[in-house]
């Protein structure tokens, strides 16, 4: 029963550690490999950058830069959504959807994180 408490105490710290640390403005990369359907599309247009901040409120503006050919998008795109972090999952929430956009997490550091969505979309956030 006590490693239970342990355990559950140590990973209720790594989550307030994780929250703490995203707090702040990243850039932000998109990325996504040619595959079924999108073989001729150039290795460039398979990637948009951006910014995302993340608020101590649980808001997150996310800023991003699409243009001319872009799989993602051909125009900016700004939005102000709400996240959650825990141990393997960032999820970006719209409204009042509780699961929203699950990113599993692949490596967080003060400098870097390595996010994936779906197995096909790469999200990676640097400081500024």
């Amino acid at each position: 029963m006590l490693s239970v408490i342990i355990i559950s105490l140590v990973g209720c710290q790594n989550n307030q550690s994780k929250e703490k640390k995203i707090i702040g403005e990243w850039d932000a990369c998109w990325e996504t490999k040619a595959g079924d359907g999108i073989q001729e599309i150039a290795h460039d247009n398979l990637k948009m950058n951006g910014t995302i901040n993340f608020k101590d409120n649980g808001e997150v503006e996310i800023s991003a830069f699409g243009f001319k050919g872009c799989i993602f998008s051909d125009d900016t795109l700004k939005n102000i959504l709400n996240w959650k972090i825990d141990d393997t999952v960032l999820r970006f929430i719209d409204g009042n959807d509780e699961l929203g956009l699950p990113y599993n997490i692949n490596k967080f550091t003060n400098q870097e994180l390595h996010l994936t969505l779906l197995d096909d979309i790469n999200l990676t956030l640097s400081r500024n």
